[in-house]
């Protein structure tokens, strides 16, 4: 920051915690961290003098379309990684596209169960994601317009034991079978939402008295 934090704060709106965070992550001057938690930790300035000539205005400008105005693909395509400083090296593969986490929401208005490895398809898309919904004593869907914290119950697939683990804080989890024996259950309808999109009947099956007297 041109030798002079203050101002540099001030400029980018960083708090003291920021500053002392970024510190801490290892950021020193003149080193290649540019973001850090997705803030900068500096800026770029350009001076112009009386020796400035055109040609070093050209160079600016081709700097500026190169670097922040076209894309990454075609940066990549011109750039020869093999003349890159040591310490920006593996920048070019940290920028390709990665997939790192995929959720799914089994129940309706509940939270997420993050898979880190592959998943099965079915045809309605990921396996088991939104297969299950709250639902009333009317049949009524039970959703977060009206009961925010049922984003805090949390669902947990187990493939192999084939079963849906719930969990909420304070309280002991409880199990919803995965595949039900459809004679065993009793066959309800309930309407999704009241709304003129989802407002359609569907079919669906009881879970059972103890994870109804859980929840």
């Amino acid at each position: 920051c041109f030798c002079n934090p203050g101002a540099c704060q001030w400029f980018l709106q960083l708090s003291n915690s920021d500053i002392r965070k970024q510190y801490e992550a290892g950021h020193i001057c003149s080193d290649y961290n540019d973001l850090i938690e997705g803030l900068p930790t500096g800026a770029v300035r350009i001076s112009f003098g009386y020796m400035t000539r055109k040609q070093d205005v050209d160079k600016i400008i081709s700097m500026i379309e190169e670097c922040y105005l076209a894309t990454p693909e075609d940066r990549f395509k011109r750039m020869d990684v093999t003349k890159l400083p040591k310490d920006l090296k593996h920048i070019p593969e940290r920028l390709k596209p990665q997939l790192k986490e995929i959720c799914i929401y089994p129940i309706k208005s509940c939270g997420a169960f993050k898979i880190i490895d592959s998943w099965p398809l079915a045809n309605t898309g990921f396996l088991y994601d939104r297969g299950w919904m709250i639902v009333d004593a009317s049949g009524m869907a039970v959703t977060q317009k009206h009961h925010t914290r049922l984003c805090l119950i949390t669902p947990i697939i187990n493939r192999f034991k084939n079963t849906m683990e719930l969990t909420f804080t304070g309280m002991k989890p409880v199990y919803v079978g995965l595949e039900s024996q459809i004679n065993q259950i009793a066959v309800f309808n309930s309407s999704l939402c009241q709304s003129k999109i989802c407002n359609d009947l569907v079919s669906g099956y009881d879970c059972g008295d103890e994870v109804a007297y859980w929840l």
